[in-house]
């Protein structure tokens, strides 16, 4: 009896042996499958094209029948699918009509290592975090990048206003499209004089110039509208 039950401790030990080479070899091909971005943050404008690019771990030896890419725009109320593989096979069907026909990525890069995708006529509902998972046989990891899509601020005048020597007069100016300035400073200028600054809704008298101190004011109540004129 003591002969059979060293036998079987011994098995027991070998196969605990082997289960535990297993374990540290699937650690390690999951720690040496890496997936990186090459850029964490983007910026561009509205209509604007930009690439997004990550990268993964890839061995020349390998085939691509086993190769899965997930990327999505996470959001609150639903992620949105840019582009997704399924055993090395595009699946255009697969992306959310929020990207429809403004996604075209580079397969030729694919085997590199690299995903290339290039969006087109941003929009700025596209602003977000963007998540890319692969797969493959080496592993599975993801990693993430943020884009931000502004609209651009035009600052608009008006026509040249004519006025006599002691008239008071307005000096129209607004934002297209209309923006809340109420946390930024704004500053009117009249050749290489600064005539008016402006910071959180109040007059900066320090930053003006002298000869204007009480000759010149603003409208914070217009501000959320985009309104900088001057008095």
């Amino acid at each position: 009896m003591k002969m059979i039950s060293s036998s079987s401790s011994l098995r027991m030990k070998m196969m605990s042996s082997i289960l535990l080479l297993l374990i540290l070899s699937s650690c390690l091909c999951a720690a040496t499958f890496v997936v990186n971005v090459t850029q964490s943050n983007y910026q561009a404008e509205e209509k604007q094209n930009i690439t997004l690019e990550w990268t993964f771990t890839t061995k020349t030896q390998g085939t691509w029948k086993n190769l899965f890419i997930y990327c999505s725009l996470l959001r609150p109320d639903k992620e949105r699918v840019l582009y997704r593989v399924h055993n090395g096979v595009e699946i255009p069907e697969s992306q959310d009509d929020q990207f429809s026909g403004r996604i075209q990525s580079n397969k030729d890069v694919l085997r590199e290592g690299r995903i290339r995708l290039h969006v087109s006529r941003l929009r700025t509902e596209d602003s977000g975090l963007y998540q890319c998972g692969v797969r493959t046989e080496d592993g599975v990891n993801y990693a993430e990048c943020r884009l931000k899509v502004f609209v651009p601020v035009k600052v608009v005048g008006h026509d040249p206003i004519h006025a006599k020597v002691g008239d008071d007069v307005i000096l129209p100016c607004h934002l297209e499209p209309p923006f809340d300035v109420n946390k930024l400073a704004i500053e009117w200028r009249f050749k290489s004089q600064i005539i008016h600054v402006q910071r959180s809704r109040a007059k900066d008298n320090e930053a003006s110039d002298q000869e204007y101190i009480n000759r010149t004011s603003m409208f914070p109540d217009e501000f959320k509208k985009g309104n900088i004129s001057s008095n």
